[in-house]
């Protein structure tokens, strides 16, 4: 993927390290999630995902949302 100036951006569960699980978060949700919450207005409020076979790792994806949360003056 590349971002608005021809620079490779790679796809969030490259760059976020998340993993594939069995049975885990939905992955077109979570991205899209972590997308809005890297914009210019962040979400606000609690977040839930689907459970799907073959979803990104649970664990991984709520460290990482926690951090970027924080990061953007959020909280948890």
């Amino acid at each position: 993927m590349f971002g608005s100036r021809g620079e490779y951006e790679p796809p969030l569960h490259e760059e976020f390290g998340f993993t594939i699980a069995r049975r885990g978060y939905d992955r077109d949700q979570v991205d899209a999630y972590i997308t809005r919450l890297r914009g210019d207005s962040p979400p606000a409020g609690v977040v839930g995902f689907e459970l799907v076979r073959r979803g990104y790792e649970r664990g991984r994806v709520d460290e990482v949302i926690t951090r970027l949360r924080r990061e953007a003056g959020l909280g948890r």
